[in-house]
């Protein structure tokens, strides 16, 4: 199967279940923000310890999933791949429990940065939150009321995100960076 079909595409693609849709659209925005949420993962885990890029593989697995819900309502399409649940939350909050119960209490705003791998980490939680912004977007334009655990669960991994850079900064013994704000 080639990749390219030498006419362009008009600024239109297809899901997964086959549907026409305009690259502009709200619901190709939220597909594309989590693939790239998924792909700033896979640059992370490449900077983490073991037992921590297990856990973000098993998110990367579950982004995949909510994509696919995403790009299909096609039930032929989707097969047996479930939607997030409220277990994979409670589960995504028991790590950043966890992490937080390895830090000292957070005093004040932290800056991004400190080194490559802390940097990177809040590059994610970043696009993270671009990715629920996008999914809320496409949800309420489309009426698709099923998706409200799939909204927690990205804005629990945002959470969850920021307690890895944490972790890092206490892992690697670098400082977070205080915010100063002037006043």
């Amino acid at each position: 199967m080639k990749i390219y079909t030498k006419q362009g595409d008009g600024g239109f693609t297809r899901l997964a279940d086959g549907k026409g849709l305009s690259k502009s659209d709200f619901r190709l925005e939220a597909i594309g923000d989590l693939d790239e949420l998924n792909s700033h993962i896979g640059l992370l885990i490449c900077k983490v310890d073991k037992d921590l890029g297990l856990k973000l593989q098993a998110i990367q697995s579950s982004l995949f999933v909510l994509g696919a819900h995403v790009a299909s309502d096609s039930k032929e399409a989707l097969g047996n791949m479930e939607l997030i649940s409220l277990q994979d939350i409670v589960a995504m909050e028991d790590n950043i429990d966890a992490l937080d119960a390895k830090l000292e209490p957070m005093r004040f705003f932290i800056l991004p940065g400190g080194n490559e791998s802390i940097a990177t980490a809040q590059i994610v939680r970043t696009v993270c939150r671009r990715a629920e912004r996008s999914l809320i977007r496409w949800v309420q334009a489309s009426e698709h009321k099923d998706y409200e655990v799939a909204m927690a669960y990205l804005n629990r991994l945002s959470d969850y995100l920021f307690m890895i850079c944490r972790y890092l900064h206490h892992s690697l013994g670098i400082p977070e960076i205080p915010w100063n704000s002037g006043k």
